[in-house]
């Protein structure tokens, strides 16, 4: 899982001027037992609760009930961010992949030690990544949310696996689900 495989990565660098937190947005799936946030205290409690079922020791922010932090760094579920001093991105991933954070982390930390020697000079990037999911565990979160969440994700699968979108503005990424169909 991977908020276990983060805590890990979490524990190995905290000794290494990096600090990893946990931003807790929304409930991605709200079902019975988890619901849509109304109120800053279903918040902490929805937290508290995660933090313990998860076996979460990062600090955990809450974002407000608006989504204010979620909506200013991209709104998806499982975002990860390394941001170094001033602000300067590092990384930004629209999953969270633990080999590849780390890898990452290697090279900030490098960067941060070595800049000098070594003349290194920051560039952007772009490129796409995999990252596995062990669906009986994703199964086992969504039944721990409620039966309304595992039916939301049902209908939300199964529009995906029949959505037939406009080639023309699609993005033609690997694995996308809006890929059109090969003749």
């Amino acid at each position: 899982m991977a908020s276990e495989a983060m805590e890990d990565l979490a524990e190995r660098y905290k000794d290494q001027a990096v600090r990893s937190i946990f931003l807790y947005t929304r409930e991605a799936h709200p079902g019975e037992n988890y619901r849509h946030h109304t109120s800053m205290d279903d918040k902490r409690a929805n937290a508290r609760a995660f933090k313990e079922h998860s076996n979460i020791n990062r600090e955990i922010f809450l974002d407000d009930l608006i989504g204010s932090a979620h909506r200013r760094y991209g709104t998806l579920p499982n975002m990860t961010w390394i941001m170094g001093r001033g602000g300067f991105i590092h990384y930004k991933s629209a999953w969270t992949g633990v080999d590849d954070v780390e890898q990452v982390l290697k090279g900030v930390i490098d960067f941060q030690e070595n800049r000098i020697k070594n003349e290194w000079v920051p560039f952007y990037s772009e490129r796409s990544a995999w990252s596995k999911r062990d669906p009986k565990k994703f199964q086992e979160g969504l039944e721990r949310t409620g039966p309304q969440a595992v039916a939301d994700f049902a209908g939300v699968a199964a529009a995906r696996k029949n959505a037939k979108p406009d080639p023309e503005v699609a993005p033609k990424i690997p694995g996308n689900f809006f890929e059109p169909e090969k003749d």
